[in-house]
């Protein structure tokens, strides 16, 4: 089941490297409950549904942001019991001046955690599907990292709310089943242990923590379909339709199950 949105609005910082989120601000009880709310999402996504087994080694992607940074700090903090070995990976894109500080940002995350951290540079050029080519790019690195450094799997920090901007282009794109099903959370060495929690969740819990986050512009960037659709077109839908996303969700889920069902859906 996905956890219920709550109501925590996160401000992106205006500096690489800076968190500013009302998380933050929030009186002891409500951070402590940010904290558990996240936490106890990605325990239950390890220890029920398998997303992550016990002893394997782990490259988790961290761009710097809330989402991914949100994920190494609840794995690390779920790691002793479970044996997991932990490995921080960052993928610096080369396509703006705050590249550097953000990896520089990711690795002294890593380094007070005392994980070893990988990073790698990528060349892609601006241009036609951007976005597209920069997570090809991304995903070629970060598989490049995982093999060097003996990791079973990836963990990504995709969220429920990526899962439902990605439904919505899928419907709108291909219109296909296989595209409706969208994202999993374990996926050919890929694992996304807060598919199921939502964005402004883990927001909260970087404020909550005090912990130094960055953004990405380019999230805000209307050229892109999924921007357009995460700033525009999905609060639209939530007006009309209250609970629209979570039924976006709940949609990728259901398509889940019937090609698993099918035998069109093989699990991972």
């Amino acid at each position: 089941m996905v956890e219920q949105p709550v109501h925590t609005r996160y401000v992106p910082g205006s500096n690489p490297g800076t968190a500013t989120s009302h998380g933050a601000a929030l009186p002891p009880p409500q951070r402590a409950a940010a904290v558990a709310r996240v936490r106890r999402a990605v325990a239950t996504a390890v220890d029920r549904r398998g997303v992550i087994r016990t002893g394997e080694t782990v490259l988790v992607a961290c761009s710097g942001g809330p989402d991914s940074t949100a994920l190494l700090d609840a794995l690390h903090h779920l790691a002793t019991p479970r044996e997991w070995s932990l490995r921080v990976g960052h993928v610096d894109h080369g396509l703006r001046a705050a590249a550097a500080a953000d990896a520089e940002l990711v690795r002294s995350e890593a380094e007070r955690r005392g994980l070893p951290f990988l990073v790698r540079r990528v060349a892609v050029a601006p241009g036609a599907s951007l976005q597209d080519r920069a997570r090809t790019a991304r995903y070629s690195a970060l598989a490049e990292m995982a093999g060097a450094c003996g990791a079973a799997v990836i963990a990504v920090g995709h969220t429920a709310d990526d899962q439902a901007e990605t439904v919505l282009m899928r419907v709108l794109t291909t219109g296909s089943p296989a595209g409706i099903a969208a994202m999993r959370e374990r996926r050919d060495g890929v694992v996304r242990p807060l598919l199921r929690v939502w964005r402004e969740a883990t927001a909260a819990y970087c404020g909550a923590l005090g912990l130094a986050v960055t953004e990405d512009p380019s999230n805000h960037d209307r050229r892109f379909l999924r921007v357009q659709l995460r700033l525009d077109v999905i609060p639209m839908l939530e007006e009309v339709t209250p609970g629209a996303r979570r039924r976006l969700v709940a949609l990728a889920m259901r398509q889940q199950r019937v090609l698993q069902t099918a035998g069109h859906d093989p699990s991972p």
